[in-house]
């Protein structure tokens, strides 16, 4: 199973996916309606907590950003991603790209390693951060951990969140937003829907 990255350099790009029910990538219309409205992403940071087949940040890659960070918890998923980013990468030499990483952590342990590395950033760096959280839906104590490390009274993340869940299988919109989290824009595609928030968070 494929998918394609939509646009960018890297356009049109397949990228595999892990058969059976391992992964979910976000569907084809959300990602399109995301990243239309965040078409260039030169000199972004751009991070997938829960990465899966990486096409979010890929994505990402394609449009111009300028590090990736993929984490995934699954080691057979992870592998296959490892692969997708070799592949990006060799097809791409010869274009001016930016890095990819790839880790292996539950998003909760994830986002504390990188609390360390986003206070190396310059003050530009950190505005200019977006981090992807898109669990198993299921899974709502990770929504809820990684936002409250986020929330954290040091206020130290000054960047952008992007939230994708589900209604009827994971966290409503409404439940996110309890968390305490103020919306700036909410994509709704299916099902799914995808909630942009800016930080630090408006009183």
């Amino acid at each position: 199973m494929s998918i394609k990255i939509l646009g960018g350099f890297a356009r049109s790009q397949l990228l595999s996916v892990p058969k059976g029910d391992l992964v979910r990538p976000t569907s084809v219309m959300l990602r399109r309606r995301i990243f239309d409205f965040y078409q260039d992403l030169d000199g972004v940071n751009f991070v997938d907590l829960c990465a899966g087949s990486g096409a979010m940040g890929f994505e990402a890659w394609s449009r111009g950003a300028s590090r990736v960070f993929l984490n995934e918890n699954n080691r057979h998923v992870l592998k296959m991603l490892e692969e997708n980013r070799e592949n990006l990468l060799v097809r791409n030499h010869h274009k001016k790209t930016g890095e990819i990483h790839c880790s292996f952590l539950p998003a909760q342990k994830f986002i504390h390693q990188f609390k360390m590395i986003y206070s190396e950033f310059s003050e530009k760096e950190k505005e200019e951060t977006i981090l992807f959280l898109d669990p198993p839906y299921s899974e709502k104590n990770i929504y809820k951990e990684v936002i409250e490390c986020l929330l954290d009274k040091e206020s130290w993340f000054f960047g952008q969140l992007w939230i994708e869940s589900d209604p009827k299988k994971g966290l409503s919109s409404e439940a996110v937003c309890s968390l305490g989290l103020k919306p700036v824009k909410i994509y709704e595609q299916g099902d799914s829907y995808l909630l942009v928030t800016n930080f630090p968070q408006l009183t």
